[in-house]
């Protein structure tokens, strides 16, 4: 079997079965925690959402060249942020922050964090950092700490 193969087939699967494979592999390559179901459907219908309301043409795309000028989520959070929450007791957590307002949500996953700010601003251009380390993901390796410490 070929990769190519292999690869058309976990494409056939249905999203929720493409998630568990997804958590399998990551955890045989490595990572440190299990994804959890409930996390693991939510970017599930994430995608979903995603593909039906580009398909449908309700939200379009912006070039990456626009986007990138739009965001310093990265300056803010270095500049701003990070101070406030680079704490022992969320160290490791994931940040999202509305570039725009600077409003920020801190929680364990992405896809959650996202979404509360997308609640008060359905446009957000939202910035992500998990805290304290130079990652928010990492496939087949380890995530790296920025820092020895804390701030504060």
């Amino acid at each position: 079997m070929t990769l190519e193969n292999l690869e058309a087939e976990v494409m056939a699967l249905p999203r929720d079965a493409q998630a568990i494979l997804l958590s399998r592999l990551l955890k045989h390559l490595g990572q440190s925690r299990e994804i959890d179901p409930e996390v693991a459907s939510s970017w599930s219908e994430e995608a979903q959402r995603r593909d039906r309301e580009m398909d449908s043409g309700e939200v379009t795309g912006i070039p990456a060249q626009q986007v990138f000028e739009k965001i310093r989520g990265k300056e803010l959070y270095e500049k701003v942020i990070r101070a406030q929450v680079e704490t022992p007791e969320n160290i490791g957590k994931i940040i999202s922050i509305n570039v725009e307002t600077g409003e920020y949500e801190i929680g364990e996953d992405l896809v959650v964090t996202s979404r509360k700010l997308q609640a008060k601003q359905a446009n957000a251009i939202i910035w992500a950092e998990r805290i304290g380390f130079d990652a928010v993901y990492a496939v087949g390796g380890t995530l790296v700490r920025t820092a020895n410490g804390y701030c504060g």
